[in-house]
């Protein structure tokens, strides 16, 4: 990896996942209501973590249930994808977390019907994003040929998402994310080194940019690249040759095509075999 950085001259490449966290944790960040889900949501994981009867009830109603026990799991303020985690964990185990909340007699409160509906259709926008940062993270896999055509099927989820039945709070938060993503990742299919690796690799080629007029520019740049790389080699190549002095009675490259160096060796051998003492 470093000596493909050296070679490319790259002083500084993007983190595509940890612009996506980003991107993300400021949409999440900026809407109210779902702050508000969020922050009931760390106060209930909190309490079961912490409180030993809690936890154990929670496993013995999933074991009544038929249910395998899971743990719940708290958000880290850093990563959007924990916020992801947690929420699903919690509409997964709606029913026991439900039950055991009812049996213990506590005041810690649970989401309402309508705030679980609202989850939901969050969990529906936001898997895109969790699943293609989870695959640009992924080490022991290239990801730069991957960038461009996973940003294409994030921007495609979103815009097929169903809205019509979503409460306002999911629709608004859509819209928020199709913008951002527009307004700071497509620029990203301009970079040489992704756009040409996106070409280059035979899974995607063409079909990955987001227009045909990205494919062209592309496809250009490939193009001045080969010929940039093949004028080298040529120039290097011809200083390496050895150049031949000149030879009287040469004959002209014209006048004999691929013969011309044949028939001037011939013609100075039979000069020399004139000069030599009979």
């Amino acid at each position: 990896m470093v000596a493909c950085v050296r070679e490319l001259k790259l002083r500084h490449h993007i983190c595509i996942a940890h612009t996506l966290n980003v991107l993300v944790k400021r949409v999440l960040d900026q809407h109210p209501v779902l702050s508000g889900l969020r922050a009931k949501g760390r106060k209930l994981v909190g309490y079961f973590r912490s409180s030993t009867t809690a936890k154990e009830k929670l496993t013995q109603v999933q074991l009544q249930l038929g249910m395998q026990a899971t743990k719940l799991m708290q958000e880290v303020e850093t990563r959007w994808n924990s916020t992801y985690l947690m929420l699903q964990r919690l509409v997964e185990l709606r029913e026991p977390v439900g039950a055991t909340l009812a049996g213990l007699h506590t005041d810690i409160p649970f989401f309402t019907a309508s705030e679980f509906d609202i989850v939901v259709a969050c969990l529906s926008l936001l898997s895109p994003f969790y699943d293609a940062t989870t695959e640009l993270s992924a080490e022991e896999h290239v990801s730069a040929s991957k960038v461009i055509p996973l940003l294409k099927m994030i921007e495609k989820a979103l815009q097929e998402e169903d809205t019509k039945s979503a409460p306002a709070v999911a629709v608004e938060i859509g819209e928020q994310l199709i913008r951002q993503l527009r307004e700071k990742l497509h620029m990203l299919q301009s970079m040489s080194i992704l756009s040409l690796a996106t070409l280059l690799d035979p899974r995607f080629k063409l079909i990955a940019f987001f227009s045909n007029t990205n494919a062209a520019e592309a496809v250009k740049r490939l193009t001045s690249e080969c010929a940039t790389v093949i004028r080298r080699n040529l120039e290097e190549n011809t200083h390496d040759i050895p150049r031949l002095p000149p030879l009287k009675n040469s004959v002209e490259v014209a006048d004999f095509g691929k013969d011309w160096t044949l028939v001037s060796w011939r013609q100075r051998g039979l000069k020399m075999c004139q000069q030599m003492p009979s």
